[in-house]
């Protein structure tokens, strides 16, 4: 059985649902780590008693380690400030929520019984078994997708929605690294690649941990965000990347917004995809966002 991780609060609670769904709908050989950052969320799940899932608040995490309750108080990177001047919401809980995602990719991986540990953010939806990350990883410590963009300094080539590591030495020791690094943020690598949270970090990988330790999972798994859409051709019900045809394995909805009072969507307003454009996408990415959005207000309605 593999082990998987992920954290959100009330707020996203309906959207790691939705990835649970997905994850389930396509094989159910899993467990699901979920980290709740508030009361609501970690009530809301817990009642729930799914299948699969193992909720954990965040107040349990912040009792064993001193270090974690510190890192409230990070001055927030660059990226933190630019999302939390976009989202009206404080940068410093914006970088200490980035700060989780590696603190508790960590801790799911230093459980005695866990042998690897796969994280996932909670805004992604799976539309293929999630079986192939594994099997393109094979025995390698450590897994990474890019963002399939032309490179950006300031984000990195790693995008971190899925990040993986196996509980050997290379893998168990570069999420460790992972998560200092945002713990510290006095760490040696703050100034060159703390700029983006927890994300440019991964470019650290593998020169640290050694190439050879490193997938970059890229060519079974194809997958999908509003930043890169415009970087893919698509054929049918296929994607082409890399003059690779790939089934879309899972979906980044990241700044997906849902309007289920006037029931609509937008795919990515931030990224230039608005209600006005949803039409005009090709045929296959409609159809990925209807699925998504189809769940997102049966997972909604869940949790009221």
């Amino acid at each position: 059985m593999k082990r998987f991780c992920t954290t959100s609060d009330i707020n996203f609670l309906h959207r790691g649902l939705a990835l649970y769904e997905s994850l389930k709908k396509h094989n159910n050989d899993f467990e699901l780590f979920y980290l709740c950052s508030d009361d609501e969320s970690y009530n809301k799940l817990t009642g729930l008693s799914l299948d699969g899932v193992v909720p954990i608040h965040l107040d349990e995490l912040l009792a064993k380690d001193e270090s974690l309750k510190k890192a409230r108080d990070n001055e927030p990177s660059y990226e933190a400030i630019n999302v939390g001047d976009k989202t009206n919401c404080d940068p410093k809980k914006v970088q200490f929520f980035w700060c989780l995602s590696s603190y508790f990719t960590w801790y799911v991986l230093d459980l005695e019984d866990s042998d690897s540990v796969l994280y996932v953010d909670p805004d992604l939806y799976f539309y293929h078994d999630w079986q192939l990350i594994y099997d393109e990883v094979g025995s390698k410590s450590i897994g990474l997708v890019r963002h399939r963009i032309p490179y950006a300094p300031a984000v990195g080539e790693f995008n971190v929605g899925i990040v993986y590591f196996k509980k050997d030495i290379s893998g168990y020791s570069c999420a460790t690294f992972w998560k200092d690094c945002l713990l510290d943020v006095k760490n040696k690598y703050y100034d060159t690649h703390g700029m983006c949270g927890d994300q440019k970090y991964l470019e650290l990988f593998a020169p640290l941990s050694g190439e050879d330790n490193v997938c970059i999972i890229d060519k079974q798994v194809g997958h999908l965000a509003p930043w890169n859409l415009a970087y893919h051709r698509y054929a049918d019900e296929k994607i082409v990347w890399n003059h690779q045809v790939q089934d879309v394995v899972y979906y980044h909805f990241s700044d997906f917004k849902a309007n289920f009072d006037e029931d609509y969507y937008e795919i990515g307003p931030r990224h230039g995809f608005t209600k006005e454009l949803t039409s005009q996408m090709p045929k296959l990415i409609q159809n990925l966002c209807e699925e998504y959005y189809q769940s997102l207000k049966k997972t909604k309605e869940l949790i009221k």
